[in-house]
């Protein structure tokens, strides 16, 4: 039996490594650990959206309709609070409560206080300054930095050898990367969730992507985490897609930047070739792309970077008659592209 379980983990996992090996027993293990935890996460976040949608209600967390509002009735704000309990306990359970899991929980705990302070402005119909949100995101980048979770370096593979020459960044260089990476990847996903089912949608590829990287790389920790985060989206995502019963909120926004921000510093980044990077930002291609041309559109037109507008792209494709329906599954379809471009970059180049 025991042979016979190898065996199918070898067919499940050979199209994603460069080797005509059979996969060992111990891989196979990771495999149906990474399976558990992802089922896992997936049912413990389905179990706990009634008590966070109960929440919402009990403490008036509410997203009352106004201005660019796409809904019509008061939404829950609390979604967010199940994906973070749920991955956290299942990462915690499967990994053991270590240092990149820690620093997941303690920096996701902060982004959600304030997130949640965030919610409580929106409930009561008021706009929270950006300027105390943007300096908490700014103090977790770092407290992650000083945890010596961050870009290290480089590997030039162009130069020799088998990796190439390692290029180390000095400690400026990979402080700022590692801030503005993290400062960055929060931010994206909290614009991206303007749209029911669009930023969970957009996080379950990612993670998914960021998953079968760091498996084939022999990365365990930063694999579970990535299906744990992936199946806890897709709890979420249930109770979220069109029409929605309930917001993840910027709360749960910001989580999930933060989380995919660290998966990814700890996983493919770790030690990167250039084209790592490139297959990195690809994995997290729709809000990449997406707050880069809101950037370039608010500097054209002489906008403020922190004031809220419809140039996200949902926005536009709403603006040209598709439904926020239409408008998800077309975004959906540009994550998968983005994914499987990263996914086959990876696949025929040696990283």
């Amino acid at each position: 039996m025991r042979q016979q379980a190898c065996a199918w983990g070898s067919f499940l996992y050979a199209p994603f490594v460069h080797t005509t090996n059979k996969m060992t027993c111990g891989q196979v293990r990771a495999l149906f650990t990474y399976v558990v935890s992802g089922l896992s996460a997936f049912f413990l976040v389905y179990l706990l959206m009634p008590v966070a949608h109960w929440l919402a209600w009990k403490t008036q967390l509410l997203d009352i309709p106004r201005g660019r509002k796409g809904h019509s009735q008061p939404m829950p704000l609390s979604g967010g609070i199940a994906m973070f309990v749920g991955m956290l306990i299942v990462s915690a359970f499967f990994a053991g409560v270590q240092k990149t899991v820690a620093v997941l929980a303690v920096g996701g705990a902060i982004l959600m206080a304030i997130g949640w302070v965030d919610d409580a402005y929106k409930a009561k119909q008021k706009d929270f300054p950006a300027l105390p949100k943007l300096l908490i995101q700014l103090s977790v980048g770092m407290m992650v930095f000083f945890f010596d979770i961050r870009f290290r370096g480089v590997s030039l593979t162009w130069l020799g050898g088998d990796d190439g020459a390692f290029v180390t960044f000095p400690l400026w260089i990979s402080f700022l990367a590692t801030v503005i990476w993290i400062v960055g990847l929060v931010n994206m996903v909290n614009f991206l969730d303007g749209v029911d089912g669009l930023a969970a949608g957009a996080t379950i590829f990612s993670a998914v992507t960021l998953f079968f990287l760091s498996m084939v790389k022999g990365q365990d920790l930063t694999a579970l985490l990535a299906v744990a985060l992936a199946g806890a989206a897709l709890a979420f995502l249930r109770f979220n897609f069109y029409p929605a019963k309930i917001f993840m909120g910027d709360a749960g926004s910001m989580f999930l930047g933060f989380a995919l921000a660290i998966i990814s510093l700890e996983g493919t980044m770790k030690g990167a070739t250039l084209i790592s990077l490139v297959v990195t930002v690809l994995a997290l291609g729709l809000p990449v792309i997406d707050t880069l041309q809101v950037m370039i559109s608010r500097l054209l037109a002489g906008s403020p970077m922190y004031q809220a507008d419809r140039r996200h792209v949902h926005h536009r494709l709403m603006s040209h008659g598709l439904t926020a329906k239409q408008t998800v599954v077309v975004l959906y379809v540009v994550s998968f592209l983005f994914s499987a471009l990263s996914l086959f970059l990876f696949y025929f180049q040696k990283i």
